[in-house]
């Protein structure tokens, strides 16, 4: 997911879109449909044309398109909006070409960064979706939206609502102080959102990692799994008797 820093880049060119994870099915992959792909030159471009010639450097276009999953079972569809230019390509003879470089903007629904796992309270799952479709386009949305999740996961362990985050999170600490420092990571990130409106690609990206962690060892149980397999492996010289 997030981890995988190669599949969430900000510009992409047609032959080499990047496999993004399905939004509805998590197996499949989303595959660009070039039969959809729409585009018109902004306003912008056309007025510089018209004064000063054709060139491809201010050549900028919006488009449309959808991209769709490969999980036959699946098919979700995904609406990306966005802008492209002209990137300037020479061959080895030194011949000028052009490619188009495809800049999204928006993917509706967006695909998921993080696994969220069974047991997350809906209301948090809900701003981690939101999130993932603020990604392309408004990152300190993003970011806010997160901060929202978890402020939706102190509700549910019924956190004094009254109180600000920092504050609700010291008191979900007094039980859990090993969990407390990815939440004040996620508060801090989620504060940059909405205090200065953008967060970097790479801090954000880091929070969608770190969080789907914590949520898998807090609502997955992840580590009591590995550790009842890796106990079961021991004392029985390395078979398992149940299942996991």
């Amino acid at each position: 997911m997030a981890s995988n820093r190669y599949l969430w880049c900000e510009s992409f060119k047609l032959d080499d879109a990047p496999r993004l994870p399905c939004p509805r099915c998590n197996d499949g992959q989303l595959f660009v449909d070039r039969e959809t792909i729409s585009s018109a030159t902004v306003a912008d471009s056309l007025e510089y044309f018209e004064q000063n010639g054709m060139d491809p450097e201010f050549d900028y276009h919006r488009f449309v398109l959808l991209m769709t999953c490969n999980n036959g079972k699946c098919r979700e569809t995904v609406a990306v909006a966005g802008t492209t230019k002209y990137e300037e390509v020479k061959n080895w003879m030194g011949e000028v070409s052009y490619s188009t470089i495809f800049e999204p903007q928006t993917m509706i629904p967006g695909p998921a960064l993080m696994a969220i796992p069974n047991g997350t309270p809906s209301k948090a799952t809900e701003a981690i979706r939101q999130a993932f479709t603020a990604f392309w386009g408004d990152r300190g949305s993003a970011a806010n939206r997160l901060r929202i999740s978890v402020e939706r996961i102190m509700d549910a362990e019924n956190i004094d609502p009254a109180k600000k985050l920092h504050q609700r999170i010291d008191d979900f600490g007094v039980a859990h102080p090993e969990l407390m420092d990815t939440l004040d990571a996620l508060r801090h990130v989620g504060n940059l959102g909405s205090h200065d409106g953008d967060v970097g690609r790479e801090e954000l990206l880091a929070a969608f990692e770190i969080y789907q962690e914590w949520l898998r060892n807090y609502y997955g149980r992840y580590k009591d799994r590995i550790d009842a397999m890796t106990a079961e492996l021991l004392a029985n010289k390395g078979k398992l008797v149940s299942k996991f």
